[in-house]
């Protein structure tokens, strides 16, 4: 009978499989309750640990909500990048734009209610603004990448940088977000959206950006929504 081998762990893995549930916990509990209202108790407990084991990974609150924020655009990275190295075709357009939008900040309610509370502290606290834009300038440069990749295939020609462009779709897509989540009967606007901004995009003499397919589903978000 073949022996199945198990995994030795060390101080530094168990370190680690402690700080992953500690930040999984957290996460959970400040999507519930906030940052300030969240508290290292029940983040503790939720994770089964002790309150000691928190203070052994983490310096204080403020350390272990940015421990989650990190992870957080970290999958959103990995899950932007992995969308992009995937997508098919060459050319740039509303449909495959939204697809993008929807896998990735569509993802679920939890995550975005997340978001929202990284948002709000980064605004209240002008001294960790700097960290908050850093993580969405990262973000971005993707977008400007993806952007920049198809319309070099597509031979097409922006009549403004890339750079605002970037900021401008991932500024709207932060408000269809939140209308899909309060009211999931609005259907696909961003969708829409980009059908009739990505046009105005190109430069005179450049072809213009293909439109979304006629049948265009309804967001993941809002689906999801509507389903809870």
């Amino acid at each position: 009978m073949t022996s199945v081998p198990v995994e030795k762990w060390t101080p530094e893995r168990r370190r680690q499989l402690t700080r992953d549930a500690l930040i999984d916990a957290a996460a959970h509990v400040f999507t519930q309750r906030g940052f300030h209202a969240a508290s290292l108790d029940e983040i503790a407990e939720t994770a089964g640990f002790t309150r000691g084991a928190i203070y052994k990974n983490f310096a204080d609150k403020e350390e272990l909500f940015f421990a989650v924020f990190d992870r957080s655009t970290e999958v959103n990275l990995a899950a932007f990048a992995d969308r992009m190295d995937s997508s098919e075709g060459s050319e740039l357009d509303a449909g495959a734009v939204a697809d993008i939008w929807e896998a990735v900040r569509g993802r679920d309610r939890d995550n975005y209610v997340l978001e929202l509370e990284f948002r709000l502290y980064a605004l209240r606290n002008p001294e960790v603004q700097d960290r908050y834009a850093s993580h969405m300038r990262t973000m971005r440069g993707l977008i400007v990448r993806f952007i920049e990749e198809r319309t070099e295939e597509a031979g097409i020609t922006l009549a403004v940088p890339v750079e605002e462009v970037a900021v401008i779709v991932e500024s709207a897509s932060e408000g269809f977000l939140a209308s899909a989540y309060l009211d999931p009967e609005l259907g696909p606007l961003f969708g829409r959206f980009l059908e009739l901004f990505m046009p105005v995009l190109v430069a005179d003499g450049a072809p213009a950006p293909a439109a979304a397919p006629a049948a265009t589903k309804r967001p993941a978000a809002a689906a999801r929504t509507r389903r809870r």
